[in-house]
């Protein structure tokens, strides 16, 4: 079993993470810790899981105790945390801060974390994983089969609504960005991205964001130039995607009951072949696909494990 601790247990990223992993077939939980929540029951302050978890939350975890470590905190409880504690050798860590997504790359130790763009170092080489900001997700997910065929020629407008689980209130995320600086740290976290996947990438990128009446639901919707014609371009997607787990291609229109409770981001493509304009819309759920579950299937990676243990999640609408 993979022993796994949480540190920041108490932010609200981190309940869907403890969900998903206290009914992980390979994973045993052992230690939570959280500075308000310290002395509490975990299951006093992660909603639905009475009966399920009887662990107490501590005010820090033994890193020495543990296989992988989650950090859900802020960016500054992330800072604190990591500069204050050693790490052994073989403890893996994925951070959901986003403290490091603007940092990666070959000469840095932190891997991004998309098994779309590169799975393979992920399984052999990581041990320190940034989970990606959720509208660069969804974004990266539109737009990577156009970038790995050097398809990306033109500008690109990404525009992304999201529910009030993640939306901006007054003016602050839960990282404390105003939706500005939020909407541009993601924007320029896409960019970066395309760099690497698509060698020459010079095109501007414009994000904008906007509110959705659905709580949990990220869609994003793509859209640039594109050459080919529409049945050659689902051939592509289809293509690139057709050996990864949670990202499906579909001819009708999305609603967030396909991708809610589930590690899913769906696809449809619309092509105007008078004005050669692709659009592509990719709706996932922002605290699974977009969060926690992406974290355990970085750990799923990381420990060799199959990448859907775990995240056989809700398959039916509610």
């Amino acid at each position: 079993m993979i022993k796994a601790a949480i540190v920041d247990c108490d932010r609200p990223r981190a309940a869907e993470l403890v969900r998903v992993l206290i009914n992980h077939p390979d994973v045993e939980l052992i230690s939570a810790a959280g500075s308000c929540g310290a002395g509490k029951r975990l299951d006093q302050i992660v909603p639905g899981i009475i009966g399920e978890c009887d662990l107490v939350v501590s005010r820090s975890v033994d890193p020495g105790a543990a296989d992988v470590l989650f950090l859900c905190g802020n960016r500054s409880d992330t800072s604190a945390f990591l500069s204050s504690t050693a790490l052994g050798e073989d403890v893996k860590v994925i951070d959901l801060s986003g403290s490091h997504n603007l940092d990666h790359g070959e000469a840095l130790p932190w891997t991004y974390g998309m098994s779309e763009m590169q799975r393979r170092v992920l399984v052999h080489d990581a041990r320190l994983v940034t989970v990606p900001g959720n509208a660069a997700i969804a974004s990266l997910l539109a737009l990577m089969p156009m970038a790995r065929n050097l398809l990306l020629n033109s500008p690109i407008t990404l525009q992304v609504a999201m529910g009030d689980l993640a939306f901006p209130d007054e003016g602050k995320t839960l990282d404390g960005l105003t939706a500005i600086q939020w909407t541009q740290e993601q924007q320029c976290e896409v960019v970066k991205v395309l760099e690497q996947c698509q060698p020459g990438f010079d095109q501007p990128v414009e994000m904008s964001i906007s509110r959705l009446a659905e709580r949990r639901t990220l869609a994003v919707a793509a859209r640039f130039k594109c050459g080919l014609d529409a049945e050659k371009v689902k051939q592509l997607y289809e293509q690139y995607y057709d050996d990864h787990n949670f990202v499906f291609m579909t001819d009708r229109p999305i609603v967030s009951a396909d991708v809610e409770n589930t590690n899913k981001c769906l696809l449809t493509l619309m092509k105007d072949e008078h004005t050669g304009d692709l659009t592509v819309h990719a709706v996932m759920d922002l605290l699974l696909r977009g969060s926690a579950g992406t974290a355990v299937h970085m750990m799923n990676l990381l420990f060799g494990l199959h990448e859907r243990a775990g995240l056989a999640l809700k398959g039916t609408g509610c």
